[in-house]
């Protein structure tokens, strides 16, 4: 049986710094899907001229799964003194 981890193999297929392009392709989607989870800071990138530039590992952790037994993170619960908001 054949136990490969999904990670290990896109390391093996993929260069460690990547275009768009292969980010797309590594990720099963657009190339516009990429440049707008890039907007949307879902995926770091690094721009280079007019265009970006990815760390194939900092990919690939965005694509490993959460946890459901995690509980969520939910950045808009902050107590009142850190938002600068008085009472």
């Amino acid at each position: 049986m054949n136990t490969t981890d999904p990670a290990d193999e896109l390391r093996r297929l993929y260069p460690p710094i990547l275009t768009t392009a292969l980010v797309a392709q590594m990720m099963h989607c657009t190339i516009g899907d990429v440049r707008d989870k890039v907007h949307r800071g879902e995926l770091p990138a690094m721009r280079w001229g007019q265009q970006f530039r990815f760390f194939r590992d900092e990919v690939i952790a965005t694509m490993i799964p959460v946890d459901p037994n995690e509980p969520p993170v939910d950045d808009e619960e902050q107590p009142d003194e850190a938002r600068g908001d008085e009472a």
